[in-house]
């Protein structure tokens, strides 16, 4: 093999390396995009449920914010914490009604979640709709913010 011929090999591998790294980081489109999300919604909820505070710092964008269904604004070091320090334990959910919607790199999800949730050994779970909104960075889907509404009985 002469020198441009080796040339070409190395550029031609080094070409294959960009690309395939490049599509691990590019973003899902299509139904893809939506089975992506509602994976990672779904590993946020494991992971909270298993106090996995490592998972929820990669799922968590480094501007999460929450608004809890009292009015209260938390940041994502108040979440992961006490969830570190066992102040704030969640019970496993299954969430009804989630819809995803997309535009372009957020997804907002949107769902009624009948979650257990303890802080300082006071329930402040309960019937809630959620709004999470996602942003595509990285080459995956961060958790930005988070409100959460109480459903009352009419």
């Amino acid at each position: 093999m002469g020198p441009m011929s080796k040339q070409f090999v190395v550029q031609a591998f080094a070409l294959a390396i960009v690309a395939t790294s490049s599509a691990a980081w590019s973003q899902p489109s299509g139904p893809a995009a939506e089975v992506s999300v509602l994976k990672t919604d779904d590993a946020r909820i494991r992971a909270r449920a298993s106090a996995d505070v490592g998972a929820l710092s990669r799922i968590y964008g480094q501007d999460y914010v929450l608004i809890t269904a009292e009015g209260d604004v938390r940041s994502r070091e108040d979440q992961l914490g006490e969830l570190g320090k066992g102040r704030l334990r969640f019970a496993p959910l299954v969430p009804m009604e989630r819809r995803v919607r997309l535009y372009g790199r957020t997804a907002l999800v949107t769902s009624r979640d009948p979650a257990g949730i303890v802080r300082d050994g006071r329930q402040i779970g309960g019937d809630l709709r959620m709004t999470r909104v996602y942003v595509w960075r990285d080459g995956r889907w961060q958790l930005v913010a988070a409100q959460a509404t109480r459903l009352t009985q009419h």
